[in-house]
């Protein structure tokens, strides 16, 4: 007779806190998982719960713990978090928990919207004074209509934040829509954001096509690099902000929009406004709520729960178990500067991911990975090509190299090379760089 999932059948819970520590582990979870209560009170619940990336906002999901595949179940009580394991694979047939998977995510892709946002401020990791600090003024500002403009270097984590403050605000269900200022070039400005209607210029779609503002009606719409916006499209932004109207391009009618913005950017508005490279007005309009996002060098403390993020999210992607940075490793982590930020350090944990061997990262990993790629061998020397040839060829290693040393992180790419973002963008198309 087969067995089915008795999901009245406890194996024990811990509680955890608003910042993601063990605050209690029950008698029998300890037991049922051979876990040393003392020894986990106060860690992050991912040294407990592995593959738990992208999971914790699911009120059911997957979680490896002691080895042992498990389903879990999230409930919140007042501001702390209980996770309690409902069944443990070996005690049920493992197609049994995946079907009752599979049926709780279809249920969930039914019923979910376009737009929405994907990241809360539980999954915004760190423990740091700097950290807390903006997220405790993110989750206050979240609450207001006002236009926000988030600033922060590169890879610091702008639009996680941005959608976590959409994910707590009165707009929660409602659209959020991110477009990256940098990657619409100033001629088609007007149609993304804007929209078209049927037959308004060559090319269009016969159907024409809703803009930015549209969709985002009644949510949040987000504009990643604002500071890239030509100068020309600032000033159109800046009247449908004024007017909460906009009309598209071959239209008639103007629509009355009801959107919150949020800004973000890497540079320093104030002084590109003194340049003449940003328009004041739209400055003040945008200036309301300011929140600085800490770079990982001002929270050096949050390196290893993230370092440890990332092994669990790469465990979960690669079938891996890897469990441990070996001390040397963990003392170059937390010397490094990360001029990338977070999105520098995810790269480095995957490309160690990539090649270890066993369940620890080590410092010998690390000089494998960065040998293979910073050393290429067998190069051909090719004989002198004309001047526009070499040209042409140094420009393109050195938007490649740039581009590597980025992480793919174009803003940050045209600041190693000293250029603006448009101009890197134009020579991106230009040599039909990848």
């Amino acid at each position: 007779m087969e067995k089915t999932i008795n999901l009245l059948e406890d194996w024990g819970y811990i509680e955890v806190d608003s910042s993601g520590r063990l605050v209690h582990l029950s008698p029998d979870f300890c037991e049922n998982f051979s876990i040393n209560k003392s020894a986990y009170l106060g860690a992050p619940i991912y040294d407990v719960i592995h593959g738990m990336y992208g999971r914790r906002r699911k009120k059911v999901f997957f979680g490896v713990i002691s080895g042992i595949n498990c389903l879990i179940r999230v409930t919140k009580q007042n501001q702390q978090e209980i996770y309690r394991v409902i069944a443990r694979d070996g005690d049920i047939e493992h197609h049994e928990m995946v079907s009752f998977m599979h049926a709780i995510d279809l249920a969930k892709m039914n019923k979910k919207k376009p737009h929405q946002n994907k990241y809360s401020f539980e999954e915004i990791i760190g423990d740091s004074m700097a950290m807390k600090e903006a997220k405790e003024l993110a989750i206050r500002i979240a609450t207001s209509n006002s236009t926000v403009l988030l600033t922060g270097e590169s890879g610091t984590g702008k639009e996680l934040f941005a959608q976590a403050i959409h994910g707590i605000s009165r707009r929660k269900n409602n659209p959020f829509i991110a477009v990256n200022c940098a990657a619409i070039p100033g001629e088609l400005f007007e149609s993304e954001l804007f929209g078209y209607e049927p037959g308004a210029f060559s090319g269009a779609r016969k159907e024409g096509k809703p803009g930015k503002f549209e969709l985002a009606m009644n949510g949040t719409l987000f504009l990643d690099e604002i500071s890239e916006l030509p100068y020309e499209a600032q000033g159109k932004l800046l009247r449908v902000l004024q007017e909460k109207e906009v009309e598209r391009i071959g239209g008639t009618v103007s629509k009355n929009i009801d959107i919150r913005i949020i800004a973000a950017t890497n540079r320093d508005l104030g002084k590109l406004v003194e340049e003449g490279k940003f328009r004041q007005d739209l400055f003040y309009r945008l200036y309301v709520f300011d929140l600085t996002i800490p770079s990982l060098r001002e929270r050096k403390e949050d390196l290893l729960s993230l370092a440890h993020y990332f092994i669990d999210f790469f465990n979960e992607r690669f079938d891996l178990d890897v469990k441990f940075i070996d001390s040397q490793l963990q003392e170059w982590i937390l010397n490094y500067e990360w001029p990338g930020n977070v999105r520098e350090l995810k790269a480095f944990i995957e490309r160690a991911m990539n090649i270890v061997e066993g369940d620890t990262l080590s410092m010998n990993t690390i000089y494998f990975s960065r040998q293979m790629s910073t050393n290429p061998t067998n190069r051909e020397i090719t004989p002198l090509q004309s001047l526009e040839e070499e040209v042409r060829s140094a420009e393109i290693n050195a938007i490649q190299r740039a581009l590597q040393e980025a992480n793919g992180d174009r803003t940050l790419a045209a600041q190693k090379l000293k250029i603006h973002i448009a101009s890197l963008y134009r020579k991106i198309a230009k040599y039909n760089l990848k």
